[in-house]
C-alpha cells in the first residue's frame, strides 16, 4: 500500500543502498522534485534523485545503482511496486503487474571545478531541467555542488532545443502502440503515454513563457500548482485545455485509470496531438 511512511522509508532505504555502494565515488546525493516540496502525489509517487559524480563515471557505478534499486524492488514487494524508469527515455517493467506503484528516477551528472565546465559536460540535462533541481534540492550527502551554479534559462535556449526535445517524445510517443499488446499491456501504454503527456505539459510552460517570466523563474511557480497549470493554458494556448486538464487528471486517477483501454487510448492520443501542437508553436 502506497503511504507518505511507506514512501519515506523507501527513500531512506535508497539513500542509504546509494551511499553505501557509491558514496566513494560521488560528490552528491540530491533528491528534487515533489517529494522535497511536501506536495508528491500518493496516486502515482515519483521521486527523483540526482547524482553527481566525480570524474569519471564508471559504467560500474551504473551496475552498482541497478543493484540498489534491485534490492529496494524486493524489499518493498509487499507494499507497492518500485519502478525505477530514467524518464523519457527507458520505462521499466513492473515485476508485479496490478499492484500499486512508486517511480524513482535517477538523474546521473559529473562533477566540475566551475559553473560553466559543469553545464558544458552535463549538457544533456537542459539547463531549466537543472534549475529546477536546484530550486527543489534536499542534499542528502556530500557537497551542494548546486548552490553557486547559475542556470541560465532564456527564450533563445529553449527555442534552440524545442526541435530536439518535442522529437523525442514524438518518436517514443509514435512506437507505443506498435511496441505492446494492445489488450494485455493497457497499464504499460497508460504509463508511458502519460509521462511523455506530463513531460510535454511542462516544457510548454517554458515554450510559451516571455523573457521576463523566464528570468524570474515564474514556471516554478506554475509546476507546483494544477490550477496555475489550467489557468496559464487557458491563456496562452486555450485549444490545448481539455488535453491538459486530461493529463493532469490521469495522474490524479492513476490507480484507477492505468488499466482501461479506453483511457490509454485517450491519454496515447492526447499526448501525441500535445507534442503535434507544441511543434507547429516553433514553426510559426
Amino acid at each position: 500500500m502506497v503511504t507518505k511512511k511507506n514512501i519515506d522509508k523507501l527513500v531512506n532505504f535508497i539513500n542509504q543502498g546509494v551511499k553505501d555502494n557509491l558514496g566513494d565515488r560521488l560528490e552528491s546525493i540530491y533528491l528534487v522534485g515533489s517529494y522535497t516540496k511536501g506536495k508528491i502525489s500518493l496516486s502515482r509517487p515519483d521521486i527523483n534523485w540526482l547524482l553527481v559524480h566525480k570524474e569519471p563515471v564508471q559504467d560500474e557505478s551504473r551496475w552498482e545503482l541497478g543493484q540498489v534499486l534491485t534490492d529496494a524492488i524486493d524489499v518493498f514487494i509487499n507494499d507497492f511496486v518500485v519502478r525505477p524508469e530514467p524518464r523519457p527515455f527507458k520505462f521499466s517493467y513492473p515485476i508485479r503487474r496490478g499492484m500499486d506503484e512508486v517511480f524513482v528516477n535517477m538523474s546521473i551528472v559529473s562533477s566540475a571545478t566551475s559553473s560553466d565546465e559543469f553545464k558544458t559536460k552535463n549538457n544533456f540535462i537542459p539547463e531549466y531541467v537543472l534549475e529546477g533541481y536546484k530550486q527543489t534540492r534536499k542534499l542528502v550527502f556530500g557537497k551542494d555542488i548546486l548552490e553557486n551554479i547559475d542556470f541560465k534559462v532564456s527564450r533563445e535556449i529553449i527555442h534552440r532545443d524545442a526541435v530536439e526535445k518535442i522529437i523525442s517524445h514524438k518518436v517514443q510517443l509514435d512506437r507505443i502502440p506498435l511496441a505492446y499488446h494492445l489488450d494485455r499491456d493497457i497499464d504499460l501504454i497508460f504509463n508511458e503515454s502519460l509521462s511523455h503527456g506530463k513531460n510535454l505539459l511542462y516544457f510548454g510552460v517554458e515554450l510559451l513563457m516571455s523573457e521576463e517570466e523566464l528570468k524570474e523563474k515564474k514556471f516554478l511557480e506554475i509546476f507546483d500548482n494544477k490550477d496555475n497549470f489550467l489557468e496559464f493554458y487557458k491563456k496562452r494556448l486555450p485549444k490545448t485545455i481539455n488535453s491538459v486538464q486530461k493529463i493532469l487528471e490521469a495522474k490524479e486517477h492513476y490507480s484507477e485509470w492505468k488499466s482501461n483501454k479506453e483511457r490509454a487510448r485517450e491519454i496515447y492520443l492526447i499526448a501525441s496531438n500535445f507534442s503535434n501542437i507544441l511543434f507547429g508553436l516553433i514553426n510559426e
